[in-house]
Parts: structure tokens; C-alpha cells; sequence
């Protein structure tokens, strides 16, 4: 089984026959690779498995034939000659910040070579019918999620049912809406109403209050953007193992942001990924005050804090369930690539795309 790797520390990465070795560039003493300490606290929960390489140990070597992505977080010495085996290989390259947010990919010469793919849907979001049918359900899928969400705090008693009925009452008709910008708007007004649902849930630490980007101001801001981005990177990943171009979105506009139809997906899958895992790490107390640095009227995430998401996230994109059509066990990774194929299929006009929405 592949798995992604993320390096947190600055390292050295070389390939060595087919293996990959990661040599830490740290002047500290007896390094150990820092999310070993974090992968013990969190064991009860998450026990390390064969697919963990990551958290093993550092130097490391790594099969080629194991590694799904990287993901660096920190400073990396390479050479072109590395960056020619992840092209031959089809191995993402996921850079990130100074604050741990999304900054670019590396990706082969040709990640995308089926051209009537791209086409079709450069095709699909001109025809302003055919955008509109795909946005809608996009976000139906979204709203569906998200009450889904609800529905379940509600039958736990962890929120008052009056949340779920203000929901419908703000939810309208989304085949009478005729622009997307209309559509984006029904999207905010339900989305403030959801972080409050989410605040009923958070202690006075990790509340929300209001939604902050650039940069976020408080901790659940923090979080919520940092798993946000992790999101982002793993749609990557499956769009370019499935052909489908990102470029092109259908519900954020073209040219606002690097790969929209990573964030349409998004729209979908962060009611499965991102919230409740927020709520699940504030609530067992994975996550804690030290672990955000705030400074200059801003807030994010200590390496060992990133280093808890990360851990925390990578194991519910492992989460798998008995797909109903499938009739098999899939992850959560896994139903973000079948959404990628069920985009395909629609623009190439085999079947009439119908979002992810959560059965269970």
C-alpha cells in the first residue's frame, strides 16, 4: 500500500537506486524523527502501521513503489536528478509555506495526457447550462453533507434540534438558482449557519466566532485552514491519478484560484474531513493550546502541532466503508477518486454526474 510522506524538519532527499533516502539537515543532536513522540501519544487511537513509514525513523530509506506523495513542510536539498524519478514514477511534489498553507505541485512533464478529457470540460464550463447542472450538484452534495452532520449532533444531543430546523428553513430550491454567483451566495449564508453549529460544539479556546483567512486570527481558524489545505492537496493528487484537469471548476471561477475544481471538491468532502475531525481533536484533546504560535495579530500551527493533523487526517482518509454500488470497502481517499471518475464520465456524456453524499 502507498502512502503520502510529510517532512516536517529540513532534510536532504536523494534517490538511491529505486529507493528514495531522506537525510535530516538538523544540527541537533541524536535527531529522531519528531512525530514518533507524537505517534506514541496517539497510538491508543491510531496505532502505527506498515503504511507509516514516514513515522519510523530519520534517515530513512523509502521504496519508491510506497510513496503515494510528498508533502514538505520545511525546507528540502534535492537535485534534478530526484525530480526526474518522481516524473518517471507519477510521485506528487506538495510545497508548503512558512505557515503550513498550500504554495505549489510538482508534477511530471505530461500529468494529464488525455486531451479529450480536458476538451469536454473546457467544453462543460462554457456552456453555461450544462456548468450550471454540475455546480448545483456539487453543492447539493456539500448541503447534504453538512446536514447529514448536523442530523447526527442533533440525535446525539450534542446541539439543540433548533439548528437542524433553521437549516431547512434557510435552505431553498437550488434548481431555480440561475448563476453561480447566486449559488456562491446560498453557499456563504449556509456555511455562517454551519460554524455556529460547529461553536456549539467548541470550547471557548478553539471557538470560531468568525471566519479568518489571510491570516486566521484565532485557533480554530488556524486549524480549520491547515486541514483545509490538506484537503486541497489530496484532491491534487487524485485529479492527476485520474486525468482530470484541475484547472477547471465549475462553481469557483476560473483564474481566483490555482485548481478550482480542487476547491468544488472540497465543498463536498469537508463535512467528511475537515469539521468533524476539528471537533474530534478538540474534543479528545489531540490538539491543545501550545500547540498554535500566536504572534503579530495572527495564529498557526506549531511543527508539533501540524505534526498531530497530519497524523490525525491521514488516518481518516484511511477510514473505509462498504461502498453501496461497489459492494466492497473503500476509503475515504479512495471516494474522492471515484468522484473525480464520476466528473469524467459526465463531461465525456456517459452518465449524468450525481455528488458524494453521505449514506451512513
Amino acid at each position: 500500500m502507498k502512502a503520502s510522506v510529510y517532512l516536517i524538519e529540513p532534510v536532504r532527499i536523494r534517490r538511491k537506486a529505486d529507493t528514495l533516502h531522506l537525510t535530516p539537515t538538523s544540527k541537533k543532536r541524536d535527531y529522531k524523527h519528531p512525530g514518533m513522540e507524537i505517534a506514541r501519544e496517539m497510538i491508543s487511537e491510531y496505532p502505527l502501521s506498515e503504511e507509516d513509514i514516514w513515522w519510523q525513523s530519520s534517515p530513512m530509506w523509502l521504496p519508491v513503489e510506497r510513496v503515494a506523495d510528498l508533502h514538505l513542510y520545511a525546507e528540502a536539498d534535492m537535485n534534478s536528478a530526484l525530480l526526474q524519478f518522481l516524473s518517471q514514477h507519477g510521485i506528487p511534489m506538495h510545497v508548503y509555506n512558512y505557515y503550513g498553507y498550500y504554495s505549489g505541485t510538482y508534477l511530471s512533464r505530461d500529468p494529464i495526457p488525455n486531451g479529450r478529457i480536458q476538451v469536454r470540460q473546457f467544453q462543460t464550463y462554457w456552456d453555461r447550462k450544462e456548468r450550471l447542472i454540475v455546480a448545483r450538484e456539487i453543492l447539493n452534495g456539500a448541503f447534504h453533507n453538512m446536514r447529514n452532520h448536523m442530523a447526527r449532533a442533533v440525535r446525539r444531543n450534542k446541539v439543540p434540534d433548533d439548528f437542524l430546523t433553521t437549516w431547512d428553513r434557510l435552505m431553498v430550491d437550488l434548481s431555480e438558482i440561475s448563476t453561480i454567483e447566486k449559488l456562491m451566495g446560498i453557499e456563504g449564508m449556509l456555511r455562517k449557519w454551519y460554524y455556529q453549529f460547529l461553536d456549539e460544539q467548541l470550547n471557548e479556546t478553539f471557538k470560531i466566532r468568525e471566519r479568518t483567512y489571510h491570516p486566521p486570527k484565532n485557533r480554530a481558524n488556524a486549524l480549520i485552514s491547515f486541514l483545509n489545505s490538506m484537503l486541497y492537496t489530496t484532491i491534487l493528487s487524485e485529479c492527476y491519478r485520474t486525468q482530470i484537469t484541475p484547472v477547471t471548476g465549475y462553481l469557483h471561477e476560473n483564474g481566483r484560484h490555482r485548481y478550482p475544481l480542487a476547491y468544488d471538491l472540497a465543498e463536498i468532502f469537508r463535512p467528511l474531513l475537515v469539521e468533524p475531525l476539528l471537533l474530534e481533536m478538540v474534543s479528545r484533546k489531540w490538539i491543545k493550546e501550545e500547540d498554535f504560535d500566536s504572534k503579530m495579530n495572527q495564529t498557526i500551527l506549531t511543527p508539533e502541532g501540524r505534526l498531530r493533523v497530519i497524523r490525525a487526517f491521514e488516518h481518516r482518509l484511511r477510514t473505509t466503508i462498504l461502498h453501496r454500488d461497489l459492494n466492497r470497502s473503500v476509503s475515504y481517499r479512495y471516494l474522492i477518486r471515484l468522484e473525480c471518475y464520476k466528473l469524467i464520465k459526465h463531461v465525456m456524456g456517459e452518465i449524468d454526474y450525481v455528488s458524494f453524499k453521505i449514506w451512513w
